[in-house]
């Protein structure tokens, strides 16, 4: 059994929630195990992709960080976000970008299921390219009644992968949350919740301006 370190949901604002994230990726590069972490935004705020160029005019009211991940421009306004950090070479998600994807999506869709909510994975080719990210599906992300309700983002370092997801889905977070880790609990993964150390909180506020977007 692996074990996989869950961090508690919190709020925090745009920039430091992506310097956790990578802080975290960090961590598992450095040998600690998985990790898998539940959070929101307050305040509100947007995201977009490491390779996007700029805050979509739609958007730019709020205010913006640039995600350690791909993908394009999510608004974080009362949605459900994790971030899932592990090794791509050995253990439950090894594999392709593609397979890890996969692997994470039935996790969620699982435990959605669970709750009364009949979600499906998309497994078709993927949409044009949207600048929105709930605008547009892309192979393996999550739908309800064919409408994005689980949008996906992943960046690879080595032999290690970071994911971060907005989850739409309509059901009661808390009650979702505990859904998930029972999958993992499944899966074959001891559940270890272990909030931030003021370590890692110190490593990720002397970071987080470098994800800021102005």
């Amino acid at each position: 059994m692996t074990t996989i370190r869950v961090i508690p949901y919190s709020e925090r604002g745009a920039s430091l929630n992506m310097a956790l994230d990578w802080i975290l990726m960090r961590n598992v590069m450095d040998g600690a195990e998985p990790c898998l972490r539940f959070y929101g935004f307050n305040p509100p705020a947007v995201t977009i992709g490491k390779f996007q160029s700029g805050i979509p005019r739609s958007l730019s009211g709020y205010p913006c960080a640039r995600r350690p991940t791909g993908g394009r421009a999510v608004l974080h306004d009362g949605d459900l976000v994790f971030s899932l950090t592990g090794r791509h070479t050995a253990g439950h998600f090894s594999g392709s970008v593609l397979e890890t994807y996969r692997k994470t999506a039935e996790i969620l869709s699982r435990a959605a299921r669970r709750l009364g909510v009949p979600v499906e994975v998309e497994r078709g080719n993927p949409q044009p390219y949207d600048e929105l990210c709930f605008r547009s599906t892309s192979r393996y992300e999550i739908t309800l009644d064919g409408r994005k309700v689980v949008g996906i983002a992943q960046a690879r370092e080595r032999d290690v992968f970071l994911e971060q997801g907005s989850i739409y889905v309509p059901a009661d977070r808390w009650l979702y949350m505990n859904e998930i880790k029972k999958v993992f609990t499944e899966t074959g993964f001891y559940i270890a919740e272990k909030d931030f150390s003021p370590d890692e909180l110190k490593r990720a506020e002397e970071v987080q301006k470098e994800f800021e977007v102005r």
